[in-house]
């Protein structure tokens, strides 16, 4: 009872929460629509009486209300299109929508449904913004989406998901075997998951993509502290590369480039913490307070880099390459397979010791790899849980000093000082964290 009592209040909320915005898009546009604010909360409360029949009684309630309510989208879409001779349904499509909400609530899939709510009442917030995007999108870029859907949606499907050792690779095995290396040990090497890598490759592929639409979506000249943090989500790396060659064109000014620096490495200890979430949550229990420790000291340094005086208006966004190219895509899932092998070894010949090291040289040129890399081993009980944290650790350490180094040898003297030290700072707090 108390469940039902529950999804009848959620399909209403639902309902008006839709309902909300499809009258306040009428009311400010001036237009007249079939369904408003009441309309969608009666609607998806139809939908939840009609799924509470349907647990009491019988089913062919719902699929009778749903006749119904397509009935009625469609009699209205006519009777709109004679008198306007416009032709828009989305109102329509989810008015119908919103009655499979309110059924949604009152039969076990409340959760689903408010997630499902939100996604539909965020689209038609933004409608002006998507349309704004398909409008600036390029022939590339959707080359490029089709393509992240074959790899993702396509090829991922039909790769084994299951581990193998060079023993499996016809003939690769005794020529192993024939310069020296036991056959016990290679057994040992049972790394490659042609799934778990193609996923890791899926799944960072993914992240750059919606870095690079929301460059489109906002503006790649919105300011330095903008310029950060979507670069952040692309490269930090790259930022600060592009900073350090701002501060040499404007060498009297240095902290917009500094925000812009911090902001993006600041980002990146986020997007660690995601990508440790995604792939082995139970990694978070040691690895957030460090990581986000510095995460939070990155922000508040560049907060006070924001309110310093010297502020101007970015002259170069974020630069705009391929949003998803295979070859890059392939470089890091060979990357993330090599990493896997040679952490395996290391682990094998020199234990935790060869590990922290492989992590340290893998943070020079990349920290996703080396993060995918312990997350999935720690999650397979490959390693520890606090082996995996420190040896992200040391990779993140080792790649913010090459950008502090990248930033110094490369950027405005000055420039590059303030940023070693924010680093240095970032990166103490970091370890006092971690050993506390």
């Amino acid at each position: 009872m108390e469940g039902d009592v529950l999804g009848i209040i959620i399909a209403i909320f639902l309902g008006a929460l839709i309902g909300l915005q499809r009258e306040y898009t009428q009311q400010h546009l001036h237009i007249k629509g079939f369904a408003g604010f009441r309309t969608f909360i009666f609607t998806s409360l139809f939908g939840a009486i009609l799924g509470y029949l349907t647990g009491a009684f019988d089913s062919v309630w719902v699929i009778v209300g749903f006749v119904a309510i397509i009935l009625f989208a469609i009699s209205s879409y006519v009777i709109m299109y004679m008198k306007t001779k416009k032709i828009a349904a989305t109102t329509q499509i989810v008015f119908i929508m919103t009655y499979v909400l309110g059924v949604m609530c009152v039969t076990g899939n409340s959760g689903m449904a408010v997630v499902f709510g939100i996604l539909i009442t965020t689209f038609l917030t933004f409608k002006e913004r998507l349309h704004l995007l398909a409008k600036k999108m390029k022939g590339k870029e959707i080359v490029a989406m089709v393509k992240f859907a074959l790899i993702a949606f396509v090829v991922l499907p039909f790769l084994p998901n299951k581990n193998f050792s060079p023993l499996d690779v016809p003939g690769l095995g005794e020529v192993l075997s024939e310069i020296g290396i036991p056959t016990s040990f290679l057994a040992q090497l049972d790394v490659f998951n042609f799934y778990n890598i193609w996923l890791m490759v899926i799944f960072i592929a993914g992240i750059n993509l919606v870095g690079y639409f929301s460059v489109k979506l906002i503006g790649s000249k919105r300011g330095y502290g903008l310029i950060g943090f979507v670069g952040g989500l692309i490269s930090s790396t790259a930022v600060a590369l592009s900073m350090s060659e701002e501060s040499n064109r404007n060498k009297k000014v240095i902290r917009p480039f500094l925000l812009a620096t911090v902001i993006a490495t600041s980002v990146m200890f986020v997007r660690v913490i995601f990508e440790v979430a995604v792939i082995n949550s139970d990694l978070l229990y040691t690895l957030v307070a460090p990581m986000g420790a510095m995460a939070i000291a990155g922000f508040a340094l560049a907060f006070v880099f924001y309110k310093k005086k010297g502020r101007v208006r970015a002259k170069k966004g974020v630069k705009l390459t391929q949003p998803f190219a295979l070859a890059p895509a392939l470089k890091f899932g060979g990357l993330f397979a090599g990493i896997l092998v040679i952490s395996r070894i290391a682990q094998l010949l020199f234990g935790k010791v060869g590990i922290y090291v492989t992590s340290i040289l893998s943070g020079l040129a990349d920290v996703d790899a080396i993060t995918l890399t312990m997350s999935s081993l720690s999650k397979a009980g490959g390693i520890t849980d606090i082996v995996a944290t420190t040896a992200i650790i040391l990779a993140v350490a080792s790649n913010v000093l090459v950008k502090a180094g990248i930033t110094y040898f490369m950027g405005n003297k000055k420039f590059g000082k303030y940023v070693l030290w924010a680093f240095l700072a970032i990166l103490a707090i970091g370890g006092i964290v971690l050993v506390l």
